[in-house]
This record gives structure tokens, C-alpha cells and sequence, in this order.
């Protein structure tokens, strides 16, 4: 008897429980910040920095080329993707590996702008396993107008 009423119990917990978790983990990526690195160890870290009225994004990508790198870049966030292969040298001899700590694999992050960006400004660069994305900020005098009221009397 008990053992019947046992799943019941944890059912309405383990709803919530992955409800709630379901939820932080989509407001950390609608943040640009996901909870997890990727799933094959590959990660890339990040710095976002504003600098006048410029935003700038730096990114890790150690083993990569730059012809690895797909860029996007949107006016509420930028979204890039790497893959970073498994080289094979050149002989053909099998490795027997006693340990492998380099992360190979693909990774993919988004980062969502505080503010507006043009788009057309993106700029970036490749130097020594750093990507470098340069960004302006969209004037924010075109987002609105002042308008006069006039009184009737």
C-alpha cells in the first residue's frame, strides 16, 4: 500500500521543482549567460564592456580559426558559434591516450545588449585565439520625438 502513494508524493514535487529550473535556465540564456557550458566541454569565456558609445564584446576561443567562427549580430544581441575539431596528424599512428584534458567540440553563445546596436557598425577581428566584436550604440534621439501641445481656448 505504501509503496503505491509513494510516486504520487514526489510527482508534486519534481513538477515545480523542474518548472523552476526549466525557468532559471531560460533566463540565464535570454541574459547571455547559460547556467551550463556546453555539453562537450568547449566553452567560451566572455568579456562585455561599453567604452563611449561603443559596446565591445571579447571571447576565448583557443584552437580555433577564425574561418571556424559564425557571427551574428542583431539590435538586442549578438549569437557566435565555433567548432573546434580533433586533429588527426599526419602518419596515420593510432594514439593510445593515458589522458586528454583539451575540450574539442562545438560551442555556441549568445549575448543580449543592455541597449540598441546598429548592426551595420559590427566590426571584428581574430588575433591570438580572441574574437573581438566592436559595436555602436544606436543614437537613442531616434527612438522618440517631443511633441508641442497646443491649447484651445
Amino acid at each position: 500500500m505504501r509503496n503505491r502513494y509513494f510516486p504520487v508524493v514526489f510527482e508534486r514535487f519534481s513538477d515545480p521543482t523542474a518548472s523552476l529550473f526549466q525557468g532559471m535556465q531560460s533566463l540565464a540564456e535570454q541574459m547571455g549567460m547559460p547556467l551550463f557550458d556546453s555539453a562537450s566541454g568547449l566553452s567560451a569565456k566572455v568579456d562585455f564592456y561599453r567604452h563611449d558609445s561603443k559596446l565591445f564584446v571579447e571571447a576565448e576561443l583557443p584552437g580555433v580559426k577564425p574561418e571556424e567562427v559564425e557571427l551574428h549580430v542583431c539590435a538586442d544581441k549578438l549569437t557566435f558559434s565555433a567548432e573546434k575539431s580533433f586533429e588527426k596528424k599526419e602518419g596515420g599512428e593510432d594514439k593510445n591516450y593515458f589522458r586528454s584534458e583539451r575540450s574539442y567540440g562545438k560551442v555556441e553563445r549568445m549575448i543580449a545588449f543592455p541597449v540598441e546596436v546598429d548592426p551595420e557598425s559590427a566590426k571584428a577581428s581574430f588575433k591570438n585565439g580572441v574574437l573581438t566584436v566592436e559595436m555602436a550604440e544606436k543614437s537613442q534621439e531616434k527612438g522618440y520625438k517631443k511633441v508641442a501641445i497646443s491649447a484651445e481656448a
